[in-house]
């Protein structure tokens, strides 16, 4: 049962993260014994290795939570820490000798599972499990945290994030994107079942 009484809807055939994928801003998302939320802002990202290219999109909901829909799988980061330059935390991240560049150097080598990269935040222990730079184009206003202000839509070396995974629980993910300062964003996975309903204005 809802929070309002109601049975919780059968999915569309195509599935609701899939529709996730396709949300603007203007869009509704309903979370399961929780709210609707609106897409408030959504960046439209793409990462060019090699001859590859990977696609993903990271959407703002107007309860400030962000939610990830990737070839990774769908995420939902609802607590956010800006981490600013020449703080402990910022150097350890990305200093000439920071975690993030120990992590690039052991995937160069194929030796970064068997020496994995953590790093600490709010007490959690993470591993590093990727980084890159991606292209990013904003539909809707910026949102409040000023790293997300501060992407760049034509430059994507401006635009460096870097997933994390808990220690000891693997369902604990974050999300870092390092542009003028760091924005780490902590959440979980986004499961089919905790989505009621995907409301777009495009079907």
């Amino acid at each position: 049962m809802s929070s309002n009484g109601n049975s919780r809807p059968e999915p569309p055939q195509a599935g609701y993260l899939e529709q996730i994928s396709r949300a603007e801003p203007g869009d509704a998302i309903e979370i399961w014994m929780e709210n609707t939320y609106l897409v408030h802002t959504l960046f439209v990202c793409s990462e060019r290795i090699d001859d590859m290219v990977t696609e993903w999109h990271w959407p703002f909901l107007d309860d400030g939570s962000l939610v990830e829909v990737s070839p990774d799988g769908c995420f939902r980061y609802r607590q956010h820490e800006i981490v600013r330059q020449g703080s402990p935390l910022y150097e350890e991240l990305v200093a000439q000798d920071g975690a993030l560049v120990r992590f690039e150097e052991r995937v160069r080598e194929g030796s970064s599972a068997r020496r994995p990269v953590h790093v600490t935040v709010e007490g959690t222990e993470y591993r590093i499990a990727s980084t890159g730079q991606a292209k990013m184009e904003r539909q809707g206003e910026p949102p409040d945290l000023l790293p997300w202000q501060s992407t760049s839509s034509s430059d994507p070396t401006r635009n460096t994030y870097f997933g994390l995974v808990g220690v000891q629980d693997e369902e604990q993910v974050g999300l870092g994107l390092w542009t003028s300062h760091i924005c780490l964003s902590l959440g979980r996975p986004l499961l089919e079942e905790q989505v009621s309903n995907v409301f777009l204005k495009k079907p």
